[in-house]
């Protein structure tokens, strides 16, 4: 059996294709950087560079068809967004291998999160106040009647790309026509949230046909940024509530697939506010595995169009580390100014905490993978220390729509069966 697998420079990405060498695929890996580490597995069996995904989608989707074309795969796997640039190509790759996908506009639909609102409401889920303002002139207006914390966030994004928090109302403005200016966002003016106090739950579901068949739930311990982002360290956690909105909003998109959400959980409350949706695979998948929780094998079953069974409830108090992220966490808080010694010290002393954890990367049976992504890390410790320092690794795996439709009609004579 043979695999493909698209923009995996991500642990979850790894988490992937070790799982399906260990099934008996062969993987081929497509990603648009030499820094994408997971591509160094033992796992994989062939490495294609494409051009990138954020820059050049045309290009990117034309090699990934061109390789569907020159050989026999049983399963093409994207990993983050790429899913939704291929989603829109669907009917063609189905020409050559299976693609689990829902409609490319189900999925841009699912992802923005001016759309949220509305879903979530029909879906009955619990969501922060959002103001989505039609001009600039209407967003200072906005922001000069508010008077608590905000979060400004792009329509659509991804691990927190372009997010910024305002604890202070008097720099709401000055942080909204800043974020707007730096990412060229007048056309598509960011939305204005209510800021929830509390700690991130994240969640993974496979479903099919709008019935959840496996998922992971989990609290983040730590997350990059540490205002809120990415979780470095996670654990598994009993959440009826996010069950229970999982369930209402997957069963309204009728989803088929991988699908992942975000919630605040309130604190003083306990109350989910529903923050984020992805509509792909997400690092949670790596923590299901160790509690017990299979995903990626039933994914494979359901890509040979067999019927899966529910799986196994995860086993709660697991937990996980990506340890780059980890330790970038650290530093980040030793070099923030706002910090006291003190709390710097607390910081270090929850860091260095042995306990009972995975690793998500680090393997002795796959050592390459982690001498790559170190090696990174340390051709460029300054810039992945900056306030932009995550871009770097998203920089090439993001989906710009945009940037996509703008030069979809001259891409449609040469993207063809």
């Amino acid at each position: 059996m043979k695999a493909l697998v698209t923009l995996a420079p991500t642990p979850t990405g790894l988490f992937i294709i070790r799982r399906l060498h260990q099934l008996g695929y062969e993987v081929t890996v497509i990603d648009s950087h030499s820094r994408c580490f997971a591509s160094y597995s033992n796992g994989v069996s062939k490495r294609v560079v494409a051009p990138s995904l954020y820059y050049d989608p045309h290009g990117f989707a034309r090699t990934v068809i061109e390789e569907l074309k020159q050989d026999q795969y049983d399963l093409y796997f994207p990993v983050l967004e790429c899913g939704f640039l291929m989603s829109y190509y669907k009917d063609i790759i189905q020409q050559y291998t299976t693609m689990v996908t829902m409609p490319y506009s189900d999925i841009t639909f699912a992802h923005n999160k001016h759309a949220m609102r509305t879903y979530a409401e029909q879906a009955n889920v619990r969501t922060p106040l959002t103001q989505t303002p039609d001009s600039l002139k209407e967003a200072f207006r906005l922001l000069d009647t508010l008077n608590s914390p905000i979060v400004i966030k792009p329509r659509v994004g991804c691990n927190a790309h372009g997010q910024k928090i305002v604890l202070d109302p008097k720099n709401s403005a000055l942080e909204y026509g800043q974020l707007v200016k730096k990412y060229d966002l007048e056309d598509q003016l960011p939305i204005i949230q209510q800021y929830i106090k509390g700690t991130l739950v994240s969640t993974v579901n496979l479903a099919v046909a709008g019935e959840v068949k496996g998922k992971v739930v989990f609290r983040a311990l730590r997350t990059v940024p540490t205002s809120g982002g990415t979780s470095s360290y996670r654990e598994t956690i009993n959440s009826p509530e996010a069950e229970l909105f999982d369930a209402r909003l997957i069963r309204h998109f009728n989803w088929t697939g991988f699908i992942s959400f975000d919630y605040m959980e309130e604190e003083g409350t306990g109350k989910l506010y529903l923050i984020d949706c992805n509509p792909r695979i997400a690092p949670g998948a790596i923590l299901g595995h160790f509690a017990g929780v299979d995903l990626i094998t039933a994914f494979t079953e359901l890509a040979k169009g067999k019927e899966i069974e529910t799986l196994p409830r995860q086993k709660d108090g697991v937990r996980c580390k990506l340890n780059f992220l980890d330790l970038g966490w650290l530093l980040y808080n030793l070099i923030d100014n706002e910090l006291t010694a003190k709390d710097k010290f607390a910081c270090f002393k929850a860091w260095s905490k042995r306990e009972k954890t995975h690793k998500d990367i680090l393997s002795v049976h796959d050592l390459l993978p982690g001498f790559v992504l170190w090696g990174f890390l340390l051709r460029n410790i300054g810039k992945l220390l900056g306030s932009d320092g995550g871009e770097i690794f998203l920089e090439h795996s993001l989906f710009d729509e945009e940037t996509f439709h703008k030069n979809l009609p001259e891409s449609a004579a040469t993207t063809t069966l």
